[in-house]
């Protein structure tokens, strides 16, 4: 009894233009001859928009739906296997859709790594440079294709179709960029097109619930489509069991979300509010900030995109003096990202002090299968254009401004492969540096805890604090604080006035003397982190650390408590609260401590970043 044969199936829409069956087939499947092409036709191999297909000369209409089922010797025509006689080369080229890591390694089987690294950027296909031990053709495809950077050609692991087969090639030897692309897998409808066909997501009745409260995500459950369905980035009409619409959302496609909210309702793509007009309400949003970062007292680093609550879910952009920061949380951003980094930088092209950007882009993203890739790169301008701005520009940092204080940042493209979100300066807690500054300006003793590069140490400072003491488990953060306190003593900050403490908060509060007081507190902890042998979590170790700090606090002091996690709120009011009762201490004033007009928050969407901080003073 004779083996079966494999099968594979294929499903994919056909682009825009008139085309027969055959001439589809025959640019698709190049490895196939006419009679094989045929022959799938009259086998009733071939399905368009549904039904079985009746010729090779049956025209397709554009956009159609293709169903192609491939049995036997035909899957070798997927494509990887057509690679197979360009034998062995240490260098090779190819072409794959748009790549999102800059450089990186790919591991194979038995052997040493090799590197890859994006040589050329066109369209949405990126030309890439592969150099190590030698390798089949057919290796380097599967390789590529475990970090999600399919050939263009190679069907049969994801890549995109084109006329003439894989594209890759030894160096030397002539790989011309695809000019057409054929068809593209059936993963979502296009971000110019209001027909849902093809690109709908249905979500169970509790998602819809959810949706319709206004929530941004849409999280996996055995009773929605699959992700993994659909490209990641793909544009999507959600709807309900009934096939209401509810939503349009851009593809996830991680085992924790499946996709980010691009629009509620049911409304046609084109009624949804364009990037354009998304990046102008940003940009008003924080109009103050941006035009009086030229005033002494100004400020120069601050968030101008955030995620969700500026309509553009997974991305952040930063402005940090003459650069823009771009950090990327999720892969749905593929979407439309490279149109709204255009949509900002045609809206403001040249920073409010009159300098041309440059744009530095992070991947905080989970690289595939652990490999190490470049996360960082930059979109416009560089170091060189940076150091015309900013002259006390280093290797790895320079310096911004906030409120006329001064601080070193270290923006990451010194560390490409480290999956770093933060650059050392909390921009989100810059109204609470002039909340708590205000109350320093009688002078006291300050205690800043969970220091991080000690903002808060300047700004106390700066306003009159007779002396602060940072403590923060990192000796690297400490030494930026002070690094920091220096860098504005031509602004009243006195470094005498200042003490560095590296080690746990926790201890270091129950080390005091018994008598000692302070006039004020700042308590900004992680939500998890290790501590030495003590493990240091919110959940468990924030109210006994409230307890410490309150003992601690002189009559008339005041305690500035903050926190940002992903999730739901800690309910740092209602612990104060509950501790001061316990101590029988009076609370004069306990008020909400937000963060600026340019981190604004949703309502109905806990999931998503939760900055929360309340202001405490006591009696």
């Amino acid at each position: 009894m004779s083996k079966l044969a494999p099968t594979s199936r294929l499903h994919f829409r056909l682009p825009g233009r008139v085309e027969s069956l055959g001439s589809w087939l025959a640019a698709l499947l190049p490895c196939l001859d006419r009679g094989e092409r045929r022959g799938l036709v009259e086998s009733d191999r071939v399905q368009v928009d549904g039904r079985g297909a009746t010729s090779a000369n049956q025209v397709c209409p554009a956009g159609a739906k293709i169903e192609i089922e491939l049995v036997g010797s035909a899957v070798a025509a997927l494509g990887v296997d057509a690679a197979a006689e360009l034998g062995l080369a240490e260098h090779w080229f190819a072409w794959v859709e748009e790549a999102p890591w800059a450089s990186g390694e790919l591991k194979l089987t038995g052997r040493s790594p090799l590197n890859f690294e994006v040589v050329e950027r066109c369209d949405s296909l990126a030309r890439i440079e592969v150099q190590g031990e030698a390798v089949a053709a057919q290796a380097l495809c599967l390789a590529l294709a475990e970090i999600d950077l399919p050939v263009v050609g190679d069907l049969a692991n994801g890549g995109l179709g084109v006329p003439g087969g894989v594209r890759v090639a030894q160096a030397g030897a002539a790989l011309p960029k695809p000019e057409e692309i054929v068809w593209q897998w059936d993963h979502g409808a296009s971000a110019s097109s209001d027909d849902p066909t093809g690109g709908t997501f249905v979500v169970s009745d509790e998602t819809a619930r959810v949706l319709a409260g206004g929530h941004r995500w849409i999280l996996p459950d055995d009773a929605s489509d699959s992700a993994g369905n659909y490209r990641r980035g793909a544009l999507v009409r959600v709807t309900d069991r009934e096939r209401r619409g509810i939503a349009w959302a851009h593809i996830e496609g991680t085992p924790r979300l499946s996709a980010r909210v691009w629009g509620h309702g049911d409304r046609p793509l084109r009624a949804l509010e364009s990037i354009d007009a998304r990046i102008s309400q940003a940009l008003g949003r924080r109009s103050a900030l941006l035009w009086s970062g030229h005033e002494p007292t100004g400020s120069n680093a601050f968030r101008l995109v955030h995620g969700e609550a500026d309509g553009f879910p997974g991305l952040y952009i930063d402005r940090l003096g003459s650069l823009l920061r771009v950090l990327v949380s999720g892969w749905a951003t593929e979407g439309f990202r490279d149109r709204t980094i255009e949509a900002l930088l045609a809206q403001l092209p040249m920073t409010p002090e009159g300098v041309p950007w440059s744009v530095l882009e992070l991947l905080h993203l989970r690289s595939p299968a652990g490999r190490a890739v470049d996360r960082v790169r930059w979109r416009a301008g560089g170091l060189e254009e940076l150091a015309k701005n900013h002259p006390d520009l280093e290797s790895d940092r320079f310096v911004v401004r906030e409120r006329g204080l001064r601080f070193e940042i270290d923006p990451g493209w010194d560390a490409p492969r480290k999956p770093r979100p933060g650059y050392g300066l909390f921009v989100d807690q810059r109204e609470n540096r002039e909340r708590v500054a205000k109350l320093a300006a009688r002078g006291g003793r300050w205690l800043n805890l969970f220091a991080h590069t000690g903002a808060f140490s300047v700004a106390l400072l700066a306003a009159g604090a007779e002396q602060v003491i940072s403590v923060d488990l990192s000796g690297a953060y400490l030494e930026r604080t002070d690094r920091n306190v220096a860098l504005n003593q031509d602004l009243g900050v006195d470094p005498s006035k200042h003490k560095s403490v590296r080690g746990d908060v926790r201890r270091f509060l129950e080390s005091l003397d018994s008598n000692e007081r302070f006039d004020g507190m700042v308590i900004d902890p992680p939500t998890a982190a290790a501590a030495g042998r003590r493990f240091w979590s919110v959940k468990d170790d924030l109210e006994p650390l409230l307890q410490l700090a309150l003992d601690r606090l002189a009559p008339g002091g005041s305690l500035l408590v903050t926190q940002n996690r992903s999730g739901p709120p800690v309910g740092i009011g209602q612990a104060l609260e509950r501790v001061a009762a316990r101590a029988c201490i009076q609370i004069y004033s306990i008020d909400p401590a937000l963060a600026g007009v340019d981190h604004p928050s949703l309502p109905g969407f806990p999931e998503g970043e939760a900055f929360e901080g309340w202001l405490l003073r006591i009696r």
